[in-house]
């Protein structure tokens, strides 16, 4: 049995429509053959449901706001990280200097309930800007940050994708010996540092100096895993 973790964004879920049905039929293959397929993505869990319940997408797990919440395939969550009130009053004290609106995300939604968040989300329109604005807050908030495509992202500083499979493999007794992993933004590099796996073909600078192989589609990754 192995397990493969899976970004979801320009990894799984692609805009061509004939790759995204290969990798929805490869995907089914590889769990029927006993395996254990997870997604993990920077999404939360309301948003990403959208789009697995319109598509039918399989999973053995589910890790949202890279690594903050764990679901099992019944959506029944076996593990939490909160943004501390204090990090997110730091954080929010630091923001009130820029003029870029943001929000607290308790996994699922907005929320205004600062007991029950786990992200701190900054829409952001310059990215110089935002370069300036992480750098701000992570010198001063013990917290994990990193930009993504419209958003200045902060969760707390234990949670990143790898920590998150680390205590998936943990709380499930599965062997992280069996792990690979593969996915193309910045927020993939923990994990593709860590374990064993691969990158795809288009994917953000930050991740050229790994030693990965790189696929142009998911589903050619996983029909070479099935091989082996």
């Amino acid at each position: 049995m192995k397990i493969l973790a899976s970004d979801f964004d320009n990894t799984l879920y692609v805009e061509n429509a004939e790759v995204f049905k290969h990798n929805l039929e490869a995907i089914k293959k590889y769990i029927l053959q006993g395996n254990i397929f997870v997604i993990i993505t920077g999404r939360n869990y309301s948003s990403i449901k959208l789009k697995l319940n319109e598509y039918q997408i399989p999973y053995s797990y589910l890790i949202c706001n890279d690594g903050t919440k764990i679901f099992n395939n019944l959506d029944y969550c076996i593990d939490t990280i909160l943004l501390s009130k204090e990090r997110i009053v730091a954080t929010t004290s630091i923001l009130q200097h820029y003029s870029y609106p943001y929000y607290l995300d308790d996994g699922y939604n907005e929320t205004e309930n600062i007991n029950d968040c786990v992200k701190i989300a900054v829409h952001y329109e310059d990215f110089n800007v935002a370069q300036q604005i992480m750098t701000d807050i992570m010198k001063n908030v013990n917290v994990y940050s990193y930009i993504s495509r419209e958003h200045i992202n902060i969760v707390d500083a234990s949670v990143n994708k790898c920590n998150a499979l680390k205590r998936l493999c943990n709380l499930e007794k599965l062997s992280i010996s069996n792990l690979y992993v593969i996915g193309d933004d910045i927020n993939d590099l923990e994990m593709l540092t860590a374990f064993q796996g691969a990158i795809m073909k288009e994917h953000h600078s930050k991740l050229d100096s790994l030693n990965k192989k790189e696929y142009k589609y998911l589903y050619q990754y996983i029909e070479e895993l099935s091989k082996n």
